[in-house]
């Protein structure tokens, strides 16, 4: 892999780390005291992160590649789906939001509404929680299996991806202690840690892979 796309690579894995619990902040902490803000500033900030994580995903591909290529290319796919889709789903929120306090809504009556309306471009977080838990679940357990990075970045991965999919499928049946549970571990412990050690990793340099040559008939 080229060595200055790793780093680019690396550090927007640390700038996915450093977003999800500035997320996390105005999500659970700013919302219950400046609803508008804190419920601005979430979707925004869950825009920018998509933008990020698709760099983050190739880099950590280039990486794994030599280990199982078909399945990081695999998680590669997922991962980009559900980057775009997590950039769209929060342009989509903070764009509706800002359209609605234009035409006279009450800020409050118009995050209700934001709220209640599905996302059309993800419906119950299904590419910000499930198609992302998916990805993180199969690069982890390259990870564990191909020897490329660290086996207990690779476990952490995993349990988040544990952590991603119970926040889909709470969000989809509405469990909302089960949502504060599984999202708050997921964005403010879990989810940071796997991304800015994953950044840390990916800035390292490795020493070059040497492909087997074709034996020749």
């Amino acid at each position: 892999m080229n060595q200055s796309y790793a780093r680019f690579g690396g550090l927007s894995a640390m700038i996915v780390g450093a977003l999800s619990i500035l997320y996390a902040i105005f999500f659970l902490v700013i919302t219950p005291r400046a609803e508008a803000v804190g419920a601005l500033g979430s979707w925004i900030i869950l825009a920018v992160s998509g933008i990020f994580s698709s760099a983050a995903f190739v880099a950590l591909y280039l990486r794994l590649r030599p280990s199982s290529e078909g399945f990081a290319l695999w998680g590669l796919v997922l991962g980009l789906f559900s980057s775009f889709a997590t950039l769209a789903h929060g342009a989509w929120q903070a764009l509706v939001l800002a359209t609605l306090n234009s035409a006279g809504q009450s800020q409050r009556a118009a995050i209700e509404l934001v709220r209640m309306a599905p996302s059309p471009v993800d419906p119950a977080g299904v590419a910000t929680f499930g198609v992302i838990g998916l990805a993180s679940l199969v690069t982890g357990l390259i990870i564990i299996d191909g020897g490329r990075l660290p086996r207990t970045l690779g476990t952490l991965a995993v349990v988040n991806a544990g952590l991603l999919v119970t926040l889909y499928f709470a969000t989809a049946a509405g469990a909302q202690t089960l949502i504060l549970l599984s999202g708050g571990l997921t964005s403010v412990i879990v989810g940071p840690i796997f991304w800015l050690w994953l950044g840390r990793e990916l800035r390292r340099e490795t020493a070059p892979v040497t492909m087997p040559a074709a034996s020749m008939a």
